[in-house]
């Protein structure tokens, strides 16, 4: 699923979110653990249904004055003070981020690396409550897993009894649909890339899910209005 900077993707939101406390993104200031101040953020990038994924932040004089990419449900937004805080994060995790160019295509292995840094902040907000039908809760996550799982036959076990234990792998893998898709939806032409990017913001939601505990209630009503701006433009 491509992602698209948000002023790319909606470029009048700024009078949409005109409200003084996020019209301008560009005005947040990004602190990480002990209040150390880590850069400033840029941008915001939505995939194709308008949902925030990644803060753009360019890290500027404080380190190395890069650009790199949070993921959106680890920012804790303090909107009076236009601060973003990223609980846990260090100087040395933002120092050993990927670097982000406006040029460039995020695809699924950059976005693993992003996600390596930062998996744990990730994991320590597990138990939130997330907003949105969107979001997957982590135990129906574990339970789709598990069904996926289930659904595929023991490796080895294909129609040639002369296929290699590699063909058998590969056979298995390719039969295995998306984390909580039915395996009868997809044909083993369909891109695994592809598969995983289409689902993978909903099922990870310890670095995308929004939460009332971040302060993430109003970037929600954003996101719902964004979108709906989007679908009545494209209706008209």
């Amino acid at each position: 699923m491509p992602l698209h900077r948000l002023k790319n993707y909606y470029p009048n939101y700024r009078e949409t979110l005109a409200d003084g406390q996020m019209d301008k993104i560009s005005s947040y200031s990004v602190y990480a653990q002990g209040e150390d101040k880590v850069g400033s953020a840029k941008d915001l990038l939505v995939d194709d249904s308008g949902h925030f994924r990644y803060l753009v932040i360019d890290t500027g004089p404080w380190i190395f004055g890069k650009t790199v990419l949070l993921p959106v449900g680890l920012a804790r937004f303090d909107y009076d003070n236009t601060r973003i805080y990223v609980d846990g994060l260090t100087k040395a995790q933002v120092e050993h981020l990927p670097e982000y160019s406006d040029d460039m295509v995020v695809d699924e292995h950059y976005e693993e690396r992003v996600r390596g840094i930062y998996q744990p902040i990730a994991q320590g907000r597990s138990s939130r409550q997330f907003l949105g039908e969107n979001y997957v809760s982590t135990e129906a996550q574990n339970d789709s897993r598990a069904g996926d799982l289930r659904r595929m036959p023991p490796i080895g076990n294909t129609a040639s009894a002369t296929a290699t234990r590699n063909d058998s792998v590969a056979g298995d893998l390719r039969r295995m649909g998306p984390i909580g898709a039915p395996a009868s939806t997809l044909t083993e032409a369909q891109p695994r890339s592809s598969e995983h990017n289409a689902s993978i913001y909903d099922q990870e939601t310890g670095f995308y899910g929004l939460s009332d505990e971040d302060n993430h209630g109003l970037l929600r009503s954003y996101e719902e209005r964004l979108a709906a701006h989007r679908s009545r433009n494209w209706v008209e």
